[in-house]
């Protein structure tokens, strides 16, 4: 691990990212479990249900304060029942009134978002919808009037969710197209009752679905514009008909926007309290910390309302030193910490925090904070370099250039034998590790960039666009349209010297940079920089960009592009070879980092936004602000969070953010807010990899590292920057 490595508890508000997930199993394992078993109880087949099943159920999931792990109990639940229960969230906060309308659209939103857990390229309502259709149908063979159907039932039962599909081989959609008024007006009052549905109200639900597989969010229309007492009705209706399919989980989470107000508290346990009492197969969690449920509830609501709401408590307790233990220890893991060195900090916390004292009382967020105090102070005891230190070769060589020095004293430190390598060719030499980096005194400064001839063009560059196009002729595609991995185009670069020759009795030899010489000698023309902006920071400021050349004498090994695109090349394949892939966002953030840090044509910050575990890269390319954010597509929190905030802000900018099939985007993530697809489009920017895409940037990342241990890795980062050069200009892409 690196010397000063970010502090791994810096962020201790839960982040929904697939690396939390499962989560801590020791951390609120009852209130777990309990609402894992009120779901199971429900799996059963909804049309076989007892009068006295006709209550939904309501759990209040309470803690005395803030930190208490609710957020984290919530993403578990949603994780671990997705495939069991419809798991949707109400939409309450103070930006939005909260009425049964802004209710009915954001649910319908999410089903109408949201993938199945089952099927592929199939969302929420699509399912539910053809599964109701299926009922219909087989309601009406097993009851003689079969119509001629064009299916059999148990391939109606079994397909449903394709044989619907509006491009489905099977002529079905169209027989229930044909035949909805009767198959939702001849059912029977007991299926009726079931539904909870009229006639005419299940002829609407049938027709809306229909409409749905037929023409997509088109045929929603219907249920926008309503009053107040009709979006009750046709959100009550659904729900009931959605959970004839599976269980419907509840979340009401995040109302502590509402403290001290003086009506939320009725209208909020309005809703809820109606779901309940017309949704059997409904669990709604309502989680609240203490301060809201007295501020909000306790003294607003009329008894038989509270008497609802806190029929089934499930206090969240402190939680015990070995649960606060796991936790710190699941922190310490994505910081790559040897496991010795995880205890011992486990160890030094517990102690100076008396976890293991009876009177202690441990929150989960009192445990990160606690342990983000103690790294502060004493994070170098527990943190190692990656490599053991070894001798610099410069300083040999300044050693033997100075004779003055020769009667110091000798280093501590033996110096290791250095073996001669036999000839290998050249492009495939691996960078050798020297331990440290080479001051920057000791380097050119960006030996490698020669400027380009300037353009005859009284045109002013302005935005993003005409700077892509004045760089453009480099390549025509950008990093999420390249469907393979094509050669790389540059110039041939000069025969390097055979390892053989870079070692002499024993010690490096390092080849001079001749006086006025920028780059190694080559017979070609010189390369154009193909690196987003390069060019226009060339113009603007070049006094920046050249080193004086009459003061170095000599160079650490060079490095030529030829050599870093090979390396990247065979990293890839090896990357590849361990299928399958999966995004690890860190990763990617440290080289976007690192790269974007150098970069000559941007401006690039760093801006912490709540829950999020890093920090986000904000760069302005000539008044573009592109804000790229490394947190998993699945936080829905953190990416609402930021879209509210630059919609708020009078900035013209984009959000990035990375997805994978590991981790893919899901733009209904953002109906839950409320926000129009429209508007998704106009700010998120989803840059979506492929698995030879991810291997690019792994590979990246890795060699890196290797040239920055040679002392290489100022010049491995512009190479590296110019083989990336389609992810820069996809970054900045305008939408």
């Amino acid at each position: 691990m690196e010397q000063g490595a970010i502090n791994p508890f810096s962020d201790d508000f839960f982040v929904d990212h697939p690396h939390n997930l499962p989560g801590i199993s020791r951390i609120h394992a009852p209130a777990f479990n309990r609402v894992v078993d009120a779901i199971n109880s429900l799996v059963n087949c909804a049309e076989k249900q007892t009068p006295a099943d006709q209550l939904g159920r309501t759990i209040l999931v309470t803690a005395p304060e803030a930190g208490y792990g609710k957020s984290h109990l919530a993403a578990r639940l949603r994780d671990h029942l997705k495939a069991s229960a419809t798991a949707v969230s109400l939409p309450l906060d103070p930006s939005r009134p909260v009425a049964w309308p802004v209710v009915l659209g954001a649910i319908i939103r999410q089903f109408s978002n949201q993938p199945s857990p089952h099927f592929d390229d199939t969302s929420l309502f699509a399912e539910t919808g053809r599964y109701l259709l299926a009922r219909l149908v087989i309601y009406h063979i097993h009851s003689g009037k079969s119509l001629n159907c064009p299916e059999p039932e148990q391939k109606i039962e079994q397909e449903f969710a394709h044989l619907f599909r509006s491009d489905s081989p099977s002529s079905i959609l169209g027989w229930v197209d044909s035949h909805s008024r009767d198959l939702s007006h001849s059912v029977s009052a007991e299926f009726l009752g079931t539904l909870g549905v009229s006639p005419n109200e299940l002829g609407f639900w049938t027709r809306l679905i229909i409409d749905f597989n037929r023409r997509g969010d088109g045929a929603l229309e219907p249920l926008r514009g309503l009053t107040n007492g009709e979006a009750r009705e046709r959100l009550l209706q659904w729900l009931r008909l959605a959970s004839l399919y599976r269980p419907v989980l509840i979340i009401a989470d995040g109302l502590d926007g509402f403290f001290q107000s003086g009506t939320a508290g009725m209208e909020i346990a309005g809703i809820i309290t109606g779901i309940r009492e017309t949704v059997p197969r409904s669990v709604t969690l309502l989680f609240l910390n203490q301060d809201i449920w007295d501020s909000v509830f306790e003294h607003h609501l009329p008894s038989a309302w509270l008497d609802r709401l806190t029929g089934e408590p499930q206090p969240l307790l402190p939680i015990s030193g070995e649960a606060a233990s796991e936790l710190v220890q699941n922190r310490l893991e994505r910081n790559l910490l040897s496991s010795s060195l995880a205890q011992d900090f486990i160890k030094k916390l517990r102690n100076e925090n008396r976890w293991d004292d009876s009177e202690t009382r441990l929150s989960p967020r009192l445990a990160l904070r606690q342990a983000g105090r103690l790294w502060n102070l004493c994070a170098n005891e527990f943190t190692v370099p990656e490599e053991g230190p070894q001798p610099n070769p410069a300083s040999l060589i300044a050693s033997k250039e100075s004779p003055h020095e020769e009667n110091c004293e000798p280093e501590t430190t033996p110096e290791p034998h250095l073996q001669t390598l036999g000839p290998a060719p050249a492009v495939g030499l691996r960078p050798i590790s020297l331990g440290r980096e080479v001051e920057e005194s000791e380097l050119p400064a960006n030996p490698f960039f020669v400027p380009p001839p300037p353009k005859n063009t009284s045109e002013h560059l302005t935005g993003i666009d005409s700077i892509i196009n004045d760089i453009r002729d480099s390549g025509k595609t950008v990093f999420s349209e390249l469907a393979e991995r094509t050669e790389l185009d540059f110039p041939a670069r000069e025969q390097l010297p055979a390892p053989a020759e870079l070692f002499q009795a024993g010690e490096l030899k390092i080849t001079p940079i001749e006086k006025g010489q920028l780059l190694p000698p080559s017979n070609e023309k010189k390369e154009k920089s193909n690196v987003l902006d390069f060019a226009a920071a060339l113009r603007q400021s070049p006094e920046k960009t050249f080193p004086d050349t009459n003061t170095i004498s000599t160079s650490p090994l060079l490095v030529s592009r030829a050599m870093v695109e090979t390396r990247l090349k065979e990293r890839e394949r090896e990357i590849l070879d361990n299928k399958p892939l999966e995004m690890n966002l860190l990763k990617v953030e440290k080289l976007v980092q690192k790269v974007g840090a150098s970069h000559l044509g941007l401006n690039q910050t760093e801006e912490r936004f709540p829950s999020s575990r890093t920090a986000c890269l904000r760069w302005n390319v000539r008044g573009q602000s592109v804000l790229i954010g490394f947190e998993s597509p699945r936080n829905v929190y953190f990416w609402n969070n930021l879209l509210q905030q630059s919609l708020s802000s009078n900035r013209q900018e984009k959000i990035i953010l990375f997805s994978h099939p590991s981790e893919s985007f899901d733009p209904g993530l953002f109906a839950g807010f409320g926000f129009s697809p429209s508007v998704i489009r106009g700010r998120v920017d989803a840059i979506e990899m492929s698995d030879q895409q991810l291997a690019m940037l792994y590979a990246a990342d890795d060699i890196l590292r290797e040239f920055q241990a040679a002392s290489n890795g100022d010049i491995a980062t512009q190479y590296i920057a110019l083989s990336l050069d389609p992810l820069w200009r996809r970054i900045s892409k305008p939408l």
